[in-house]
């Protein structure tokens, strides 16, 4: 049974007012922690597209891996901000509108948790919905992302509007409440085509009360078509180019779906490689929710076979988009972390009512529960935060080479890394020659002698994070001699010997969490580890050719 929503309650807006407040410094703070270098491919492709627009007068995109939503309102800021301040560079600069994308990621971020405790009160009560909401804005997951100028945060905060008012529906459904719905929705799909999965929950809600015989069948149709033809007015109005340059889009829908399925193997998810599906996402969980994790997983088991046993069609209705998400999105081969966050609200809310069922039947017991995950998610949002409180590790990279290595020296990096050239413009990189290993090439004698060629040659080496060393030591079936090219360098048996090493793990108190077997793109962006190794012994090409050829 629904319980009536308190959400003007004098005591229930302060408490709330307190978790945004929270919620939003986490978030907010220091969104210029890659001082605009953009480590992120997403923020480079997004803030290239914003650049290359000009409303009203040219408004392709031509990057259509996502919709037109988030692109066109980025610009339409940035034009206004460049009004306001008179700064053209604010409409133009990468720097500035991948700043303005981040205080949009973090706003999307933050006031989620005011629908997350709405749907919380209508389907459980106030106190699960209070918990629910103080975990969601301690979650690490959402305080990271909240950092990217990418969907992920826009998407989250638009599927538990839609889950809200697809509950709303199902108690008294309108025409006004379907063309709302119709309007979130369409510009859930102009903001990416996962917007599409979104159409679960209120179609399911529409499909209940048909089934149940509390509407017609005309009724039942009117109010399905005034929600499609509303939502794909409004995708089409914010995501235009999706039809005008129809065939780019379809290449790049193929593409994309390619990459997540394993079809297109590119070397950038190699990683999944031998990776279970579902046990993979369920393990990174602990890393993007921390000891919550395993809240949100028996929640989610004992609150829906409580629930369906009960037949509370709301929550079934709530529960049917992150089952039927993770059920799909699970079962592909590409398992980045982002593809998990819209799902988090959902699993949260979950955990939350099982840990006040607990603290409801066991009293001592249950406080004590409820206080270890608020305070152990509160000491690892703290302890995530120390990231961005230091420097990031590539431009500290950067500054150690620019203070340490003389001009004209020859340093080597890795192709595929980050898509930025290490020494970066923080200073003139031009003073130094440079060249990208081809690390990801296919394994032969001739790399073998590629690798020995430019090893005998350089004066240094850089590593700018674990995306290739982590994935290719654990792949030897297919990457043999360049396992063992790490092996020997890390073993300083090349000739070159480690001179420099940066990492920055999230830590608080003197205790260091080492995320190193995380997810890639959970640490690569942000807080890499990055290594520097100095040419000592200068070994001709065939020395090193005959340690890598070796047995």
């Amino acid at each position: 049974m629904a319980h009536k929503l308190h959400l003007f309650d004098r005591k229930t807006k302060l408490i709330l007012l307190a978790i945004l407040l929270i919620a939003g410094l986490l978030r907010f703070f220091n969104l210029n922690w890659d001082l605009g270098h953009f480590f992120h491919p997403d923020e480079r492709n997004i803030a290239n597209a914003v650049s290359q627009i000009q409303l009203f007068s040219q408004m392709d995109p031509k990057f259509y891996a996502y919709g037109g939503f988030l692109i066109y309102l980025y610009k339409f800021t940035a034009d206004v901000l460049v009004t306001i301040f008179h700064n053209p560079l604010m409409a133009q600069d990468w720097s500035w509108i991948n700043i303005i994308g981040r205080s949009y990621s973090a706003f999307f971020s933050t006031v989620t948790i005011v629908p997350l405790f709405m749907i919380t009160t209508k389907i459980f009560n106030r106190h699960t919905g209070f918990l629910a909401s103080i975990i969601y804005a301690l979650t690490v997951s959402s305080i990271q992302t909240a950092h990217f100028s990418t969907t992920e945060n826009l998407l989250t905060f638009l599927i538990v509007i839609i889950s809200y008012l697809a509950i709303c529906f199902y108690e008294h459904p309108t025409h006004k409440k379907s063309i709302l719905i119709g309007i979130i929705f369409g510009i859930a799909i102009a903001t990416k085509t996962t917007g599409i999965s979104f159409i679960i929950a209120p179609l399911l809600a529409l499909s209940i009360l048909f089934v149940n015989k509390k509407i017609s069948i005309g009724r039942s149709v009117s109010y399905f078509i005034l929600f499609i033809v509303c939502g794909f007015i409004t995708f089409t109005l914010f995501s235009p180019y999706t039809f005008l340059n129809f065939s780019k889009f379809m290449e790049s829908m193929h593409y994309e779906n390619s990459v997540v399925l394993g079809t297109n193997p590119v070397v950038y998810t190699l990683q999944f490689l031998h990776t279970p599906i579902y046990l993979f996402q369920l393990k990174n969980l602990f890393w993007q929710l921390g000891l919550f994790a395993i809240a949100a997983i028996l929640g989610i088991l004992f609150t829906t076979a409580k629930e369906i046993k009960r037949k509370n069609w709301l929550f079934i209705i709530f529960i049917s988009f992150p089952f039927l998400y993770f059920l799909y999105v699970g079962s592909w081969y590409t398992k980045f972390n982002r593809y998990m966050v819209p799902i988090f609200p959902f699993i949260i809310i979950c955990g939350a009512n099982l840990i006040y069922m607990i603290q409801k039947k066991y009293h001592l017991l249950g406080r004590l529960v409820m206080a270890t995950f608020i305070i152990s998610s509160g000491l690892y949002a703290l302890a995530y935060m120390s990231i961005y409180t230091h420097e990031q590790t590539r431009i500290s990279t950067s500054e150690w080479i620019y203070t340490h290595i003389p001009k004209n020296n020859f340093i080597l990096s890795e192709h595929w890394d980050d898509g930025q050239p290490i020494p970066l413009a923080n200073g003139s990189p031009g003073d130094y020659r440079t060249l990208p290993l081809t690390i990801y090439d296919q394994d032969s004698p001739m790399k073998a002698i590629y690798y020995a060629n430019y090893l005998s040659q350089a004066d240094y080496l850089t590593i700018n994070s674990r995306r290739l060393y982590g994935t290719l030591e654990h792949l030897p079936e297919r990457y043999p001699l360049t396992k063992h090219y790490y092996d020997l360098l890390f073993a300083e048996k090349l000739g070159y010997q480690k001179v420099a090493e940066f990492s920055s793990y999230p830590q608080l108190l003197g205790f260091t969490l080492n995320d190193d077997s995380s997810e890639e793109t959970f640490q690569v962006y942000d807080h890499p580890k990055t290594f520097i190794f100095k040419n000592v012994s200068h070994f001709l090409p065939q020395h090193i050719q005959s340690l890598l050829l070796a047995k």
